[in-house]
């Protein structure tokens, strides 16, 4: 009965490295995007409300940070959406994923507020 214990550690650990080799990067996972919305003041708005609900946390009340331990966001890239859209839905680094917590609507809001630098750039 001694060997189950280390034979079930060594199963598990191969089915564990196995799984890990046939994963996908998540920056190959295509992310659902809808149609961009046009940066108005109003959506700037709810982008604003939801960063505050769900990223100022780690990024910063008004995306103001140290950019130290986390990322900037005032300085992403605004040609950059798709990029955006990824790294809120599958995560990156430190950042965990929000797939499935956050609708490609909601990402959408946000991104009017990142891209716009908080509706300094409208």
């Amino acid at each position: 009965m001694r060997w189950r214990e280390p034979l079930v550690c060594a199963l598990a650990l191969t089915g564990a490295a196995l799984a890990q080799s046939n994963t996908v990067p998540a920056e190959a996972v295509p992310v659902p995007m809808p149609l961009p919305v046009p940066f108005t003041a109003e959506a700037v708005e709810k982008g604003r409300e939801q960063f505050h609900r769900t990223c100022a946390q780690c990024h910063g009340r008004n995306m103001v940070n140290a950019g130290t331990t986390v990322y900037d966001l005032r300085k992403f890239p605004t040609e950059q959406r798709e990029r955006f859209y990824n790294s809120v839905t599958n995560g990156k680094g430190n950042m965990p994923s929000f797939k499935g917590a956050l609708e490609p609507e909601t990402i959408e809001m946000l991104w009017n507020y990142v891209a716009t630098r908080g509706g300094k750039e409208l």
